[in-house]
């Protein structure tokens, strides 16, 4: 991560946690369902699963796209993957869902990101975002955001 953004970091995640507050939910038209924005998608931006804080440069990249992930959410039509498993809250055993969109937001940068919404509870949950991710690719060794093969994936 550059000085640019270690020095304004802070500023940055303050920022979009107040977007992110104000946002309450928003329909998606896949699910045929409101999402959620509570505290689980927050937390989750912020820390991983096994609830160490995720690096500041993995924060500041899912931070960076969070406002097309609204956007997706709000337009996706289609569900692009699916997986079902099953979560252990307090002893008890329950279905957990994600539900994930693609979207290109940038032909020309070749940039595409996964939005993921879960639903945990089965047809009785609610549905709430769970994270944001740029598509991101390994050319020699370095990690490059978007794809130069995009347009045969």
């Amino acid at each position: 991560m550059d000085k640019y953004n270690k020095k304004n970091f802070k500023k940055i995640k303050n920022k979009i946690n107040s977007q992110y507050k104000n946002i309450g939910r928003v329909y998606n038209p896949a699910l045929r369902s409101n999402v959620s924005f509570n505290s689980n998608g927050w937390h989750h931006l912020c820390y991983d699963n096994n609830r160490s804080e995720r690096s500041k440069a993995v924060q500041i990249n899912k931070l960076r796209f969070f406002s097309n992930a609204v956007n997706i959410i709000k337009k996706s039509t289609t569900i692009q993957e699916y997986r079902r498993g099953k979560l252990s809250i307090d002893g008890k055993e329950s279905v957990v869902e994600w539900f994930a969109f693609w979207s290109i937001i940038s032909f020309i940068k070749l940039i595409r990101i996964k939005v993921i919404v879960r639903r945990i509870g089965g047809l009785n949950g609610q549905y709430h975002f769970w994270s944001v991710m740029p598509f991101w690719s390994l050319r020699q060794g370095e990690r490059f955001i978007g794809s130069a093969g995009l347009e045969y994936e």
